[in-house]
């Protein structure tokens, strides 16, 4: 009797993740906020509605100020504190603005690689603001501390570092162009990685979190970025589950389908909403479901969060 109770046991301990990890689940992902001091008051909210609705993680896919605003170091720490305030971790990938626009005049006429650095350091040299050991993630590399996968619930969620503005790869500026080059492989190389890992694995669902607008409906992807339509092509080619491709850049929220026939029927995108909309979505991920990867909006200006603390 001992050893048939101790073998049920192990049986279900076994069983029950899996069964956990196969129910629907959802996560909220926001981006694109604040574009000033007025929309901080939004950003708050939405967070903490997510946080208090159960979200495991929250998720901005960048851009934390506007092009125009003043690039600082009191800025970006201002952000990285209201990160760190969280009651939950806080998934981030850089945007443009925090670094690459950042030598434009309105902006102060940084450098934006030093800028860079500054975000690297503000964000994720100090493990309280993301608190991302809590998920598990993994580093691509020291020098890209950015770039990073984890698996929760049984979907493995790759982080990428890839921006507007030609990925800050501006002409005539051969420092800019030999980081942006570095950092796309350090990227590729990393989806690749997470990929064949969530393939051995034998995990439902795939979500690859980035900043930039892909432009997919463009027959030409513009300059410097069309390497991300392939690397997700090539995705849905290792990995045969849903993949997700999760971003923010164009502030239009969008749930669609933008790769057609085949192996492309396995991509859905989600664009999360933006300033001067104050708003976050939440994707529920459910890999069984026809539709895998569903979305609620969620809104702060006069909306949804209306009444609430």
């Amino acid at each position: 009797m001992k050893m048939r109770t101790t073998l049920l046991c192990t049986l279900l301990a076994l069983w029950l993740p899996l069964a956990a990890g196969a129910a629907p689940w959802r996560v909220f992902a926001i981006g694109d906020l604040p574009y000033g001091g007025s929309e901080l008051a939004g950003l708050r909210a939405l967070f903490t509605h997510a946080a208090a609705e159960g979200s495991p993680f929250l998720i901005h896919v960048g851009d934390i100020k506007s092009g125009s605003q003043p690039c600082t170091d009191a800025q970006l720490a201002g952000i990285a504190g209201l990160f760190a305030a969280q009651p939950v971790p806080v998934v981030y990938t850089p945007g443009d603005n925090e670094w690459t626009d950042c030598h434009r005049l309105l902006a102060g006429g940084h450098d934006p690689l030093q800028r860079l650095a500054r975000v690297r350091a503000l964000f994720f040299e100090d493990p309280a603001v993301l608190r991302l050991g809590q998920l598990g993630a993994r580093a691509a590399a020291p020098d890209y501390p950015e770039l990073y996968r984890f698996v929760h619930r049984r979907v493995m969620f790759v982080v990428l570092h890839v921006v507007g503005s030609h990925d800050g790869a501006r002409r005539a500026e051969p420092r800019a162009q030999a980081e942006s080059a570095a950092r796309r492989a350090a990227n590729r190389a990393l989806l690749r990685e997470a990929a064949d890992a969530a393939r051995v694995a034998g995990l439902d669902a795939l979500v690859v979190v980035f900043h930039v607008d892909p432009l997919f409906e463009r027959r030409r992807a513009p300059r410097a970025l069309g390497w991300v339509r392939e690397a997700l092509a090539e995705t849905l080619a290792r990995f045969p589950g849903p993949v997700l491709a999760l971003h923010g850049d164009t502030h239009r929220l969008r749930h669609d389908q933008p790769l057609q026939g085949g192996a492309g029927d396995r991509l859905v995108r989600v664009e999360v909403p933006g300033s001067p909309s104050i708003g976050g979505v939440w994707i529920t991920i459910d890999p069984t479901a026809d539709e895998p990867f569903q979305i609620e909006p969620v809104w702060a200006q006069g909306r949804d969060l209306d009444g609430e603390n």
